[in-house]
């Protein structure tokens, strides 16, 4: 007889960008908490400011999920700054930080980087320094060459599983085996392929203990009737170049651009984690540090250090 391991947490998290519809990201942080699922928003602050994201970026936190930093125009200077650690190249990240607390009423606890961009020691204690308590760049082991940054490294080394990447700073990378279980990987995949990644990441966070399991979602896969165009365009004997910036555009002709069909396969890859423990990321990582996540702990962590 055969004991089956627990289910470990999952944490649900979208990555919002600048060209997101406002329907779509009501839409999906809706039809979360109509599941009783709790997300995490990693949201550039540039949004912020505009005045049609408004209304749907403040129904976030009002539904409950977790609205977090991805960085302030989510753009190559940004990235470029992250992975070099230079102070003067990384202003931007206090001014994010300032435009979120002002818009949101709170400052945020976790941090994503842009296209999960590896992150410089002196980016982490810059992140440190303002206060956040958790990290989500780090997709480990995932294949260099399928990234955006196809000849840098990347995490390839970084270790799997929540770990303390500084003091106070908790790093709660997404799952990854060779590909990270995001939503480029979901759409190129699709439901075969989807369904083999998450049970082996299954696997791995039950028995190995790396849980919890990570997801990384786009708003506009939750919704089949999306305006949003997914055309990558025409193709061009261009695409088969290995680009420094932007990695190989093929990769775009492979996914699926059925609005219907993605929204079918993502609405089942949530609905085959019911059962599973809730978490937001910041929520991991205060757990990892020992601290509950009641309103008076979050406001102590939210003073820069």
């Amino acid at each position: 007889m055969t004991t089956e391991a627990p289910s470990p947490d999952v944490a649900l998290t979208f990555d919002l960008h600048y060209d997101d519809l406002p329907d779509d990201i009501v839409h999906a942080a809706e039809w979360f908490r109509e599941c009783g699922r709790t997300a995490t928003f990693f949201v550039p602050t540039a949004m912020v400011v505009e005045r049609r994201y408004t209304s749907a970026l403040r129904r976030l936190p009002d539904l409950g999920h977790e609205v977090a930093s991805h960085g302030h125009f989510h753009d190559w200077p940004e990235m470029d700054g992250l992975m070099s650690g230079d102070a003067a190249r990384l202003t931007f990240l206090e001014e994010s930080l300032q435009r979120h607390a002002d818009f949101f009423g709170a400052r945020p606890l976790s941090f994503r980087s842009p296209c999960w961009c590896v992150l410089a020691p002196g980016s982490i204690h810059e992140l440190r320094r303002l206060g956040y308590v958790a990290d989500s760049s780090a997709t480990p082991q995932r294949l260099p060459l399928l990234g955006s940054r196809p000849f840098h490294p990347g995490w390839w080394s970084s270790r799997r599983g929540v770990h303390e990447i500084a003091p106070g700073l908790i790093e709660v990378p997404t799952s990854t085996l060779l590909v990270p279980a995001g939503a480029p990987t979901f759409l190129t995949l699709r439901a075969a392929g989807t369904g083999v990644l998450l049970s082996l990441l299954d696997w791995e966070a039950r028995w190995l203990g790396t849980g919890p399991l990570v997801l990384q979602f786009h708003v506009e896969d939750f919704a089949p009737g999306t305006q949003r165009d997914r055309s990558p365009g025409r193709p061009s004997w261009r695409d088969l170049l290995l680009r420094p910036r932007g990695g190989m555009r093929l990769k775009l002709y492979l996914r699926d651009s059925s609005s219907e069909r993605i929204a079918r396969l993502h609405r089942r890859i949530v609905e085959r984690f019911e059962g599973w423990g809730d978490a937001t990321i910041s929520s991991v990582a205060l757990a990892r540090l020992g601290r509950s996540c009641t309103r008076g702990s979050v406001d102590h962590q939210l003073e820069p250090g």
